[in-house]
């Protein structure tokens, strides 16, 4: 029967070898066929000696999808997206068309705005938005209203396909919404040509020149409240390692290498034991506050680097979301470089594990003080990842919450011990959880439930040309 194949959804990341995950790499591996993009698939060429290879052109993602799903009568599938099958990716529709959605693996990925933002020295310390600028999957006005409540939030943002030789309005407006900010333009994230350069909103409006070096494999993240912007170095001694958040599939190839070659790895102790084997350094944990620790471990690093050798500094989820990595960078301003290496993020594993909740524009807040926020983003059309929830204070999250979409409320995800809720808001609110440490997700706009999975459209089945 073609259900007893195995229906994987597997996140590449941005482009590198270094930032496939060992699961993706696996996932691909373990496929008698590989289906996707073909540019996707050329960034994965290694992995595909013996394997029977489906590839497509942009705008033909249905057709992939309905090939993927057909070919599970003769053998497993893997269907690949870049980045994260979650971020503007394949999870959407791969499960909508899945004969049985409940079945299908997502393999998250590194996302590209993550990566761009690691490779800067940035820092997302409160709070992140990504919204893609392309109105042809999405009407502009909807697109503007997101952008507007962004701002009015003073929310940073990633912006994602900010330009094309048909598109080459919206991202002027777009800056004309968000205002004066610090700007950072990144180009083939993740790959051997990757161009990072720092600008000014202002300066893009202005500058024609730089305007017409943004394309489609451009992402630009502004600055807003609770950025840190420090400096990050390709190659150093210091090194801030994101090992995802939990399983040891979520390490990238970059990480295990880098922890192969340190002398010393500092970390809490779970992170320490999930890479224990990676390396034969030192292991050293400290006690003390977060600020003692972060302090301590960065002092130790750097003697390890001044004596040319390499350091690691352990990181949950990505250094650059809402993690201590930025008080590493913060002490090595003017003293050492330091390297800060990209990780699968908790809310990449988060949104994997529930299915397909957050294909379309998205925000992600540690818990903030103004509950209200959450609902107004919800009402935008984002889906919203709050981080740190305690069980009682669903109460103040939830309210203004349309009763009917999707939520997931999940603790310990890729952890022993882990624990998900997938109930519409109204359930979930009635459902009482007790307990502390829970991220919560409010699935995007265009959501369902269907198997126990979350599905949102992301509205592939419109055909489009850039």
């Amino acid at each position: 029967m073609p259900w007893e194949n195995k229906f994987t959804i597997a996140g590449i990341g941005p482009g590198s070898a270094g930032l496939r995950t060992l699961d993706a790499e696996e996932a691909v591996k373990a496929a008698d066929f590989v289906v996707g993009y073909r540019p996707y698939l050329e960034l994965i060429r290694d992995l595909l000696p013996g394997k029977k290879v489906v590839s497509g052109s942009m705008g033909g993602e249905l057709d992939r999808v309905r090939a993927a799903v057909d070919l599970l009568q003769e053998g497993s599938v893997v269907l690949v997206s870049s980045g994260d099958p979650n971020v503007y990716g394949m999870a959407g529709l791969g499960l909508e068309l899945a004969p049985d959605p409940a079945r299908v693996e997502i393999v998250p990925g590194v996302t590209s705005f993550t990566a761009a933002a690691c490779s800067a020295g940035v820092a997302f310390r409160d709070s992140v938005a990504a919204i893609s600028l392309s109105d042809l999957l999405t009407p502009w006005q909807e697109i503007e209203g997101r952008l507007r409540m962004a701002a009015e939030l003073e929310m940073p943002l990633a912006l994602y396909n900010p330009r094309s030789k048909r598109r080459d309005w919206q991202l002027i407006r777009a800056l004309d919404i968000l205002g004066e900010r610090n700007a950072l333009v990144a180009r083939n994230v993740g790959r051997e040509n990757q161009e990072i350069l720092w600008t000014t909103s202002r300066k893009l409006v202005e500058d024609d020149s730089l305007l017409e070096r943004i394309d489609m494999t451009t992402l630009v993240i502004l600055s807003g409240k609770g950025v840190f912007q420090g400096e990050a170095s390709a190659d150093a001694g210091v090194n801030v390692v994101g090992i995802g958040p939990g399983d040891r599939g979520h390490v990238t190839r970059e990480a295990e290498s880098i922890l192969q070659r340190s002398a010393k790895i500092f970390g809490a102790e779970r992170y320490l034991h999930l890479v224990g084997d990676l390396s034969p350094g030192e292991k050293v944990t400290h006690a003390g506050s977060c600020r003692e620790r972060m302090a301590a471990r960065f002092q130790e690093a750097r003697s390890v680097a001044e004596k040319s050798k390499k350091a690691s500094i352990l990181t949950g989820g990505d250094p650059s979301v809402f993690s201590s990595g930025w008080r590493i960078m913060d002490q090595a301003r003017g003293s050492v470089g330091v390297h800060i290496s990209p990780g699968v993020s908790a809310f990449s594993s988060v949104a994997a594990k529930a299915g397909a909740p957050l294909v379309n524009d998205f925000a992600l807040l540690s818990m903030p003080r103004d509950p209200s926020a959450v609902s107004c983003l919800a009402k935008a059309g984002f889906g919203v990842v709050i981080y740190n929830v305690k069980g009682h204070e669903l109460s103040s999250l939830l309210p203004g919450i349309d009763p009917a979409r999707p939520c997931t409320l999940a603790r310990d995800v890729a952890r022993e011990g882990e624990e998900m809720m997938i109930l519409t808001a109204e359930d979930l609110q009635c459902a009482r959880p007790s307990g502390f440490r829970f991220t919560l997700l409010i699935a995007s706009a265009n959501s369902y439930i269907k198997d126990g999975r979350i599905i949102a459209r992301r509205g592939y089945e419109n055909k489009y040309s850039y």
